[in-house]
C-alpha cells in the first residue's frame, strides 16, 4: 500500500483513517499503523495448537512469520464477506475470496489482522471523532471514538488494547530498574502534571506506572481538546490567584492519535501561545523517524514510544527534577 500520511502537515489536527469493514459494519484504524493491505491467502496461514480463539495461526508475510488475528472472533461479531454498492453502501459479498489481511505495525511489534473488506481511506479532523460516553467506553473498551462518514457510523478500534491483551509483552513495561530513592520520589510527588490519552486502558495503566514511581500530582483527559481547554482555565485561574501558571502546572504527556484534537496539535498550540515554555512529552505506539520528526516540528521537548515507561519516567525526571534519575 501507498502511504501519504506522513504529508499531512505536523499539528494540523488531520488524521487518516483506513475503514474496513467486518459484519456489514464499517470499523476504523489509524493508517499510520498500517504497513500493508493484502488479499487472504489461506494457504500461507500455519494453525497454532491450543492458541487464543481470535489467532488464525501464523501468517507467511514477505520471507517471515506474523502472528494472524482474526478480528471478528476477537471482537465477538460474526464474520461474512462485505463489499460497497454503488451507493457506498454495505452489502453482502459473494466470494469469500475477499477477506483482506492488514498487516499493521505500532509498539515495537509487527502482527497481521484478518478483515472482511476494505473501503477506502477518510481524510479527517480529529475534530470529527468522537470519544465514547464513560459509560459505554467502560463496557466497549475496545473502541476509542466513533465518527459519522457518508450516512455511517465508524467505530475507531483500539488495536494497542487488543494486541495488548494477546501479547502482554507489548503493555506498560515495568519500571522495577528505577533505582529507589526516597528523595527523588517526594520530587516526584511535588510534580504536577496533565495527560491526555484516549485509550481508557492504557491511561489507567500509565496511571499506575506513573503513580507507582512516585508520580502522583497527574490530572488525566480523555482527549487533547478536553486536555486543552482544562490548560487555559488553569492559566486563567492561576492570574485570578495572582500566580504563574508554572506554580501550578509542570509538565504534559499527550498521546498522538486522540479524538477531538490529536497531540501534535495539542503540543503545537501550547508551544505557539504565551504558553511556549511549558514542557510536552508525547508518549504513542506510532514514534518512528518520520514521527519523530513531526514531533520535533511542533516543539515537543521530547517523544517516547509506548510502552517504553522507564523512558517516559526518565524523561519526565529530566524535564522535571534537577536530578533526573538514570534509568
Amino acid at each position: 500500500m501507498a502511504k501519504d500520511s506522513i504529508l499531512l502537515e505536523s499539528g494540523t489536527n488531520e488524521v487518516e483513517i483506513l475503514e474496513f469493514v467486518l459484519n456489514g459494519q464499517g470499523f476504523g484504524i489509524n493508517v499510520a499503523k498500517v504497513q500493508a493491505i493484502e488479499q487472504f491467502d489461506p494457504g500461507r496461514v500455519t494453525q497454532m495448537p491450543q492458541a487464543r480463539h481470535s489467532m488464525a495461526g501464523v501468517l507467511l508475510f514477505r520471507e517471515r512469520t506474523l502472528p494472524l488475528i482474526d478480528l471478528s472472533a476477537e471482537l465477538g461479531v460474526t464474520r461474512h464477506a462485505t463489499d460497497y454498492d454503488a451507493n457506498d453502501t454495505l452489502t453482502a459479498a459473494n466470494d469469500d475470496d475477499k477477506q483482506i489481511v492488514l498487516v499493521l505495525e505500532f509498539n515495537d511489534i509487527t502482527s497481521a489482522v484478518l478483515v472482511d473488506g476494505v473501503n477506502r481511506i477518510h481524510r479527517i479532523s480529529w475534530e470529527d471523532i468522537s470519544p465514547l460516553s464513560s459509560t459505554l467506553a467502560r463496557t466497549s473498551a475496545v473502541f476509542t471514538g466513533s465518527v459519522h462518514i457518508e450516512k455511517r457510523e465508524i467505530l475507531i478500534v483500539d488495536m494497542e488494547k487488543i494486541i495488548g491483551e494477546i501479547f502482554p509483552e507489548s503493555a506498560m513495561q515495568d519500571i522495577d530498574a528505577l533505582p529507589d530513592d526516597d528523595h527523588r520520589a517526594a520530587s516526584r510527588g511535588e510534580a504536577r502534571i496533565y495527560m491526555a490519552e484516549d485509550s481508557a486502558a492504557i491511561r489507567t495503566m500509565v496511571l499506575q506506572v506513573l503513580s507507582k514511581a512516585g508520580y502522583t500530582g497527574v490530572t488525566a483527559f480523555d482527549n487533547g481538546q478536553a486536555c486543552w481547554d482544562a490548560v487555559q482555565q488553569l492559566k486563567q485561574r492561576a492570574q485570578e490567584e495572582g500566580h504563574e501558571l508554572g506554580d501550578y502546572l509542570h509538565l504534559v504527556i499527550s498521546d498522538i492519535e486522540m479524538p477531538k484534537m490529536d497531540g501534535l496539535t495539542l503540543c503545537r498550540s501550547i508551544k505557539n501561545s504565551d504558553l511556549g515554555w511549558m514542557k510536552v512529552i508525547l508518549f504513542s505506539s506510532l514514534i518512528n523517524e518520520q514521527m519523530a520528526a513531526k514531533c520535533r516540528t511542533v516543539g515537543a521537548d521530547n517523544y517516547v514510544s509506548k510502552p517504553n515507561s522507564p523512558e517516559l519516567i526518565r524523561s519526565i525526571d529530566e524535564l522535571c527534577l534537577a536530578e533526573p534519575a538514570t534509568v
